[in-house]
């Protein structure tokens, strides 16, 4: 099993993230549904984390069957659609956002 991981790593402030985790919860996730080849995708928010580590603020975990399978989704135009549900409701995120891959070896 393939996990594409996308890690959000900044903040969101107060006043603004219930509207902001609303939009990844509901239009993101939606959207990344669509994805061609997606086994599962999780959605996960982060509660504490060790001191001294990065401010991941959410994480989306896409799970796929196989690396070639998630370059044919990552190369759809389901993509696209996500791309920009995530565009719209990134304003009020500040920080970046990273992919991780990972292989599940169980």
């Amino acid at each position: 099993m393939i996990i594409r991981s996308a890690l959000l790593i900044g903040t969101v402030a107060p006043d603004k993230e219930t509207a902001f985790d609303a939009c990844m919860r509901g239009a993101v996730m939606e959207a990344i549904r669509q994805y061609p080849g997606l086994v599962d995708v999780t959605l996960r928010k982060t509660a504490t984390v060790d001191e001294g580590s990065p401010a991941i603020y959410m994480q989306f975990d896409l799970r796929f069957e196989s690396m070639a399978a998630m370059d044919v989704a990552l190369a759809s135009p389901a993509r696209a659609a996500v791309r920009s549900q995530i565009m719209a409701g990134m304003a009020d995120f500040q920080g970046k956002t990273i992919h991780v891959v990972s292989e599940t070896l169980d």
